[in-house]
């Protein structure tokens, strides 16, 4: 289902053919024009493609962090289930005896 998606960031209108939900990337344009937007309300000035490198590089950065914790969630969440099949054994040979 290829179609042409109509976006715009920084003023300038894209057209974008995708075959994925048009809702996702009309809200990853959105998500880019905020970071936009943000760092132009900070006071930065700079050139397009300067502007969108930054925002690139910012949302990686944000994107890397998200991982890492749910690395660390998924991690904290192993350990838990361990110790719980762990607890589950010794209880289980403790109502053998």
């Amino acid at each position: 289902m290829n179609q042409i998606i109509q976006v715009t960031i920084m003023g300038r209108d894209l057209s974008i053919r995708t075959d994925d939900d048009p809702k996702h990337l009309i809200a990853a344009a959105k998500i880019v024009q905020d970071k936009v937007d943000k760092f132009r309300h900070q006071g930065m000035v700079v050139s397009s493609d300067r502007m969108l490198s930054l925002v690139a590089l910012n949302l990686a950065g944000e994107l890397i962090q998200q991982q890492e914790e749910q690395q660390g969630k998924t991690e904290t969440l192993k350990s838990s289930l361990d110790t719980l099949a762990l607890q589950s054994e010794q209880l289980e040979k403790a109502s053998l005896c």
